[in-house]
């Protein structure tokens, strides 16, 4: 019995097989077909076109920059030099001229002009104190120039931008100051603090 169940299968699976092979190769026709015409018509791929990066050119400076503030017209140096140090940091006496003391008759006063690593301070003196009348700022590394530095860059900044010239003043218009710039940074500053 076992032979006979031997020969039967022997029988049915070459007409499986054949059967299976038939069936692969008619899918295969089918799906060759269509790949065919798809190949043949492909589909433009889309590509996102990258935008070139611009790069924002600094505007050109403004010829003439006015601003009022009476803090940084007021007080430019922060902490305003002193006649003392400056002779102390290795000013020099550049000339001492006398001066008729306008409200005291009789009274004669001193302008005093320091010249200190190139910038120039001029001084009214009197006997009770020093008045800063005019400085002429032209070395900016000594730490008054630095604290000056600092007073026009705010001032730029609160302008909205680079200026060739710039000029602060207080609102009284009393206390000016006016600068040079070159190549964006001060390259002379002009202080003229109130004095009577």
């Amino acid at each position: 019995m076992l032979s006979v169940l031997f020969l039967s299968a022997s029988k049915a699976l070459p007409a499986a097989l054949l059967y299976s092979v038939l069936g692969l190769l008619g899918c295969g026709t089918e799906d060759t077909s269509r790949i065919a015409v798809d190949a043949s018509d492909p589909k433009p791929v889309q590509r996102q076109q990258v935008k070139p990066v611009v790069r924002r050119q600094p505007s050109a400076p403004k010829a003439v920059c006015t601003l009022t503030n009476d803090t940084l017209a007021g007080q430019p140096f922060g902490a305003e030099p002193t006649v003392e140090e400056l002779l102390r940091a290795g000013a020099k006496v550049s000339s001492r001229k006398p001066f008729a003391n306008l409200h005291v008759a009789g009274q004669m006063d001193t302008i005093l002009t320091l010249r200190h690593q190139g910038n120039q301070f001029e001084f009214y003196r009197t006997f009770e104190k020093d008045l800063l009348r005019q400085a002429v700022i032209t070395n900016f590394r000594p730490s008054y120039g630095q604290r000056l530095r600092a007073t026009l860059t705010e001032s730029t900044r609160q302008n909205g931008g680079p200026c060739n010239q710039l000029r602060i003043r207080d609102t009284e218009r009393a206390n000016n100051v006016s600068a040079t710039f070159t190549a964006g940074q001060p390259s002379v500053a002009r202080v003229q603090p109130y004095w009577d």
